[in-house]
C-alpha cells in the first residue's frame, strides 16, 4: 500500500489527509499511519487548528470486514478516537461522500465536523450484526439525543448532511470546495481551543425522558433475531448512565460479543458474497439488492425445487406442514413451504436442520457443475431467491456453522429416506478445510460500507 495517510502544515493549520483508496477503510496499516500522524501533531507546537480530509469518492467506508474474523490489532479505533479527541488544538473533520460505520466514529471524535452537501453519515454496523466501534454508541447521543442517534445506529440507514446538520450532528454545510471550506471553518474557531465530544452532555436532555426513550426501543427490538440491535440500545442507555471511560468499556464488550456470534459471521458473508457475485448470476442497480436474471435461474429454480421436495420428504416420515413451516418461521425463513407466517412455539430443531442440509447438498452439486463458482454465490441466491435467513448466512454457510462433519454423518443416515441427502463429493472436499466451502474458491476482499 502506498502512504494511507498524508500530512503537512501551512499556515499553522495541520492538514492530516485519507489516501487509502477506493474506500479510505480505515485497516489497520491506516490506523497505524493515523495514530503516528496524530501523535506528531501533539508534538508540535506550531499548530493551531488540525483538519481532517479524504482523498477519492468518499471520506471513509468503514473498515476491512476481514479483519473482524480476530480481535482488533492496535492501535485499535477506539485508541485512535481518543488521541484524536484529547489534542490540543481543535480538529475539524470534512466529510465528503459516505463516512460510515468505523469512518463515522472517527468523525464524531473529531471536534468539528464540516460536509460537502452530498455527503453522508452512517452506522451500518448492526445490519452486519455489529456494535458501531470507537466510542460511537457514547459520542452519537451527546451530539444528537437519544432518539436520533437510536434511529441512526438501529436503522443502519445513513443521514444526509443537511439532516445531520439539523440533528447537531455537522457544524456546517459546505456547497462549494469542501477543502476549502474545511480549511476556512479551522482559520474560524482557532482560538476556541477543542471541543471533546465526550464532554458534551447537553442532547442527553432530561434522564428520565432519556430512559423513557430507550426503555421504547428495547421493547421494539426485543423480538428480533438479532443480538446487535439490543446491545446498541443497551449502549446507548450507558452514554447516560455510565463515566465516558465505562461506557467504552460497556461498548467494548458489546462490540465483542456480537462480533464473535455465529450471526455476525452469517451477515458479513451474505454481504461479500453479494458483492462478490458473479455478474452473471445478477442484474439490478444500486446497494445490494439482487434481481436473478436467466443465468441465475436455473440455480434457483433447483435450490427451490429441493426446497419443497425436502419439505415433502420430512412431511411423509411423519411432521404436519404446519410444523414444518412453523420450525422454518422459528429459524427465520421469509418463505415457506405451504405458506405459513407463524412460528412454532417449540420447534424441532431438526427440521430446519434437514433442510439446510438438502440445500447445501444441492448447492454442492451445482458448483460442480459448473452453475455457479462460489459456494458464497449459492448462498447469496438462496437469502435472496428463496428466502433463506440473511442472519443465518445461506445455506452453505449454515451448514459449516453446523459442522460439516457432524452433518455429514447425519446426511448419511437420512439418505436412506431421499436421496436429496446423498452426501455429494465437494462436502467431502470441503470438510478437509477450515473454512469449508469458503477454502475452495476464496473470495476477494470487501469492505464495510
Amino acid at each position: 500500500m502506498a502512504r494511507p495517510v498524508k500530512f503537512r502544515i501551512r499556515d499553522r493549520i495541520a492538514i492530516v489527509t485519507l489516501a487509502a483508496p477506493p474506500a479510505n477503510a480505515l485497516a489497520a496499516p491506516v490506523r497505524r499511519a493515523l495514530w503516528d500522524c496524530f501523535g506528531r501533531i501533539a508534538q508540535h507546537r506550531d499548530v493551531d487548528a488540525v483538519i481532517l480530509i479524504a482523498e477519492g469518492r468518499v471520506f471513509s467506508g468503514g473498515t476491512d470486514l476481514h479483519e473482524l474474523d480476530a480481535p482488533e490489532t492496535a492501535p485499535t479505533l477506539v485508541d485512535l478516537c481518543n488521541r484524536i479527541e484529547a489534542l490540543p488544538a481543535p480538529v475539524v473533520a470534512g466529510l465528503h461522500g459516505a463516512a460510515l460505520a468505523a469512518g463515522a466514529a472517527l468523525a464524531l471524535a473529531c471536534h468539528y465536523r464540516v460536509a460537502a452537501t452530498a455527503a453522508s453519515i452512517g452506522f451500518p454496523d448492526v445490519t452486519l450484526g455489529l456494535v458501531p466501534g470507537g466510542g460511537a454508541t457514547q459520542r452519537l447521543p451527546r451530539l444528537v439525543g437519544v432518539g436520533p442517534a437510536l434511529t441512526l445506529m438501529l436503522s443502519g440507514r445513513a443521514m444526509n448532511a443537511e439532516a445531520a446538520r439539523a440533528a447537531g450532528l455537522v457544524d456546517h454545510v459546505v456547497s462549494g470546495h469542501l477543502h476549502t471550506g474545511t480549511w476556512a471553518h479551522a482559520r474560524k474557531i482557532v482560538g476556541r481551543g477543542p471541543r471533546p465530544t465526550r464532554d458534551r452532555r447537553g442532547a442527553l436532555g432530561d434522564g428520565s425522558l432519556y430512559l423513557e426513550a430507550v426503555s421504547e426501543r428495547r421493547a421494539s427490538v426485543a423480538q428480533t433475531y438479532l443480538l446487535a440491535p439490543r446491545r446498541v440500545v443497551d449502549c446507548v442507555e450507558a452514554a447516560l448512565l455510565l463515566p465516558f471511560e465505562a461506557g467504552l468499556a460497556f461498548e467494548a464488550a458489546a462490540a465483542e460479543e456480537c462480533r464473535s456470534r455465529p450471526q455476525s459471521a452469517a451477515l458479513r458473508h451474505v454481504f461479500m458474497a453479494e458483492a462478490a457475485i458473479d455478474p452473471r448470476l445478477m442484474t439490478g442497480k444500486g446497494g445490494r439488492r439482487i434481481l436473478v436474471d436467466p443465468g441465475g435461474t436455473e440455480v434457483v429454480s433447483r435450490l427451490r425445487h429441493v426446497f419443497g421436495a425436502a419439505a415433502e420428504a420430512l412431511a411423509l416420515s411423519g411432521h404436519s406442514r404446519e410444523e414444518i413451516d412453523g420450525a422454518l418461521v422459528a429459524f427465520g425463513f421469509l418463505r415457506t413451504p405451504y405458506g405459513g407466517t407463524t412460528p412454532a412455539a417449540a420447534p424441532d430443531a431438526t427440521i430446519p436442520r434437514r433442510i439446510v442440509a438438502a440445500l447445501m447438498a444441492e448447492g454442492a452439486r451445482q458448483m460442480a457443475a459448473g452453475g455457479v463458482d462460489r459456494s458464497a454465490d449459492i448462498d447469496a441466491l438462496a437469502v435472496h431467491g428463496l428466502g433463506f435467513p440473511r442472519h443465518r448466512g445461506g445455506p452453505m454457510k449454515a451448514a459449516e456453522q453446523i459442522g460439516l462433519l457432524a452433518l455429514r454423518r447425519e446426511m448419511m443416515a437420512w439418505a436412506a429416506d431421499s436421496a436429496l441427502w446423498a452426501v455429494p463429493p465437494l462436502m467431502n472436499e470441503a470438510i478437509k478445510f477450515a473454512d469449508g466451502f469458503g477454502a475452495l474458491q476464496p473470495m476477494p476482499v470487501a469492505r464495510a460500507g
